[in-house]
């Protein structure tokens, strides 16, 4: 069987989420190796995320709070997640490396736990943020557009940004000062993070809260009478007041908890945001 990294490719690009990378995939062609992150980082804790213990409480947390099938995260989670470190620990040295990031806290945060896990490599390493570039590249007087991720941008597109948006190779200082960054956040102990005033800020759980009790109220008033309302239905009204970048699988588990809480009724089984309904009470 080949191993594709030991082909001949003008630059290794690495994105964070699967997504992101089918799209980037597409938008720059067979000349460029595509590694997809499979994770969200915004959510889940990443305490020493570079070390196998806090990969192992990433595991158990997500295992343990997130609406998954039951063997997901043993069955393909933490198998795609041990691929993907293998796949950029046997990146060739002389092979530029591109990070694709945007305005987002899963994908700055991947940008600095990324070039922690290249910090003994020797390639030049530059990075694309595809919202500012998005803007330079497209944006009109009478178009703006601000997109939040990667994956939103058309693949072309990603292509044309590539062509006139990469950044020089990130030097030695800025390297290590990302690195340090990583390890400040890899000393934390919160599992929800936004990015506001271009830095990465912690929150608590509950952040969301309010905005998913004002998105269910927002539909009751919307009812003759006050009735149970679907959870993903609740989850795409909360989405589309957001300001942030959040997983929907997030936000299920917080519906769930203000059942526990006592502020939401429930009629159905759990099992997925489609298989059951909540009302306020």
């Amino acid at each position: 069987m080949i191993n594709t990294v030991d082909r001949e490719f003008e630059a290794v690009h690495i994105v964070c989420g699967e997504s992101q990378a089918g799209s980037l995939r597409v938008g720059l062609g067979r000349e460029n190796r595509i590694i997809g992150f499979p994770d969200f980082f915004a959510v889940g804790p990443i305490w020493k995320l570079h070390q196998e213990g806090g990969r192992k409480c990433r595991y158990e947390w997500l295992r343990d709070h997130l609406n998954y099938p039951y063997d997901f995260i043993k069955e393909e989670y933490e198998r795609r997640f041990s691929k993907t470190l293998t796949k950029i620990d046997a990146i060739p040295n002389h092979v530029p490396i591109i990070i694709w990031t945007a305005e987002n806290a899963d994908e700055q945060t991947g940008l600095r736990y990324l070039l922690y896990l290249l910090k003994e490599k020797a390639n030049e390493v530059s990075f694309i943020n595809t919202t500012t570039a998005y803007q330079d590249l497209f944006n009109t007087r009478e178009f703006q557009y601000f997109y939040f991720h990667t994956s939103e941008v058309e693949p072309e597109k990603l292509n044309t940004i590539y062509q006139n948006k990469l950044q020089k190779p990130l030097t030695a200082e800025e390297r290590i000062r990302f690195e340090k960054e990583w390890i400040t956040l890899s000393d934390t102990k919160g599992v929800v993070r936004i990015w506001k005033n271009d830095k990465i800020r912690e929150v608590g759980e509950g952040h969301f809260d309010e905005l998913i009790v004002a998105s269910a109220q927002i539909l009751h008033d919307k009812q003759s009478k006050k009735d149970f309302i679907k959870a993903a239905r609740i989850i795409a009204e909360a989405y589309s007041h957001i300001e942030s970048n959040i997983s929907d699988t997030f936000l299920e588990y917080r519906i769930r908890s203000l059942i526990c809480n006592g502020i939401f009724e429930i009629k159905g089984i759990p099992k997925t945001m489609r298989h059951y309904s909540v009302k306020l009470r």
